[in-house]
């Protein structure tokens, strides 16, 4: 009894203890609500920061002022925005840092807090009452690289392993700050197939979303040759060993009119590489705002021999796609300089620019213009 006496009371006090410490130091206060969307499109976002001196938030590359209130709660609202997905940084006391009252975030070289306005009807890349496909993420074995990689795998809505039925397929390749899960988080690749096949624009496919990075990334240091080295890994990793791994655990095409590539930016140039140097694998390449090749026009063809001769194997794709940002200005000029190769070599494509920059904005919009053209019904 003498014991359990102590026990208790010792309890009360550490609890004592805990509550008086929480109540001091603001630790136990009532959450912040950020960021919070309003009706008319407007974001109210929040930091609870009592000791800063000055915060404001930077929101799609704009500047929110943020005023204190009396609970030491920073808040700014922002002028009412399009429905999108939009990044925010907080700079306190010339500090940047994310939203800790935000669990939305783009997992890039660096992590930024995200916040969506929503549309009237639903957007593309937002949730929606549809059937929804699954989301895999898979270990697969790669002699090509020497270790097992990671690999995100879509599958549509009503797909089922003993079904004979044969999926096409999209290979989707993300960019150089980024891993297997960007075109998750940051693309809303599944909610964008989810929605094109409830609408009836697509057929239900199989998405195939792997790590970019087979050559390790040290940011810090990397290798002035890193780009060609890794480039020339993921080639060989994809075609030697991501490939058959798909097609031996899922029911999806392996002749060419069933299978496409596309990625952005370092992964648009992983496309076309991969694309270009194995011509009969693939019906369609997309390049989204791409890393495309920098090399004289010999050393193009020498490269991609499907480029060259009179009738290019190039033209047997049904779609070469190569659209980019008008405000993207050192990808424009690369991008310009490669497309003109193509038109010299005779090569059938598709060059399109639109308005922005070098953003997830375009390639949300770019990939479901990409899957109608390829699995389009």
């Amino acid at each position: 009894m003498f014991s359990s006496h102590i026990h208790r009371t010792v309890r009360y006090v550490v609890f004592s203890v805990i509550v008086a410490g929480c109540l001091a130091t603001d630790a136990c206060a009532q959450p912040v609500k950020s960021p919070e969307v309003h009706a008319d499109g407007r974001v109210t976002l929040r930091l609870r920061a009592a000791k800063a001196a000055e915060v404001d938030v930077s929101l799609d590359g704009k500047k929110i002022p943020m005023v204190m209130n009396a609970d030491g709660v920073w808040e700014g609202t922002s002028e009412p925005l399009v429905p999108q997905i939009y990044d925010y940084t907080f700079v306190v006391d010339g500090t940047a840092m994310n939203d800790p009252s935000n669990r939305l975030m783009k997992k890039w070289l660096t992590i930024v807090s995200m916040v969506e306005i929503p549309g009237t009807p639903p957007r593309l890349t937002e949730f929606a009452d549809v059937p929804h496909g699954t989301i895999h993420r898979m270990i697969y074995p790669s002699v090509s690289v020497g270790h097992s990689r990671p690999v995100m795998i879509y599958t549509p809505p009503g797909y089922d392993s003993a079904n004979a039925r044969k999926y096409p397929l999209v290979l989707l390749l993300h960019g150089y700050g980024d891993n297997e899960i960007a075109w998750i988080d940051g693309g809303r690749a599944h909610n964008i197939a989810d929605n094109l096949i409830a609408a009836g624009r697509i057929e239900p496919v199989v998405i195939v979303m792997p790590d970019g990075h087979p050559e390790p990334l040290d940011i810090r240091d990397r290798p002035k040759n890193y780009f060609e080295v890794n480039q020339e890994l993921l080639e060989k990793d994809i075609t030697h060993d991501l490939l058959p791994f798909v097609e031996q655990n899922h029911n999806v095409r392996t002749d060419a009119a069933g299978r496409s590539i596309v990625g952005l930016s370092m992964g648009g140039g992983h496309a076309l590489n991969t694309g270009l140097r194995h011509i009969a694998m693939f019906s369609s390449i997309g390049a989204f705002s791409a890393a495309t090749p920098e090399l004289s026009t010999e050393d193009l063809l020498l490269r991609y021999p499907s480029l060259s001769g009179p009738e290019p194997a190039a033209n047997k794709l049904k779609h070469l796609w190569i659209p980019v940002g008008d405000k993207d200005e050192s990808t424009v000029k690369k991008n310009d300089f490669f497309v003109e190769q193509l038109r010299t070599a005779g090569v059938k494509h598709e060059y399109f620019k639109t308005e922005g920059g070098h953003e997830w904005r375009l390639w949300r919009d770019f990939l479901p213009k990409f899957l109608e053209k390829v699995v389009g019904k």
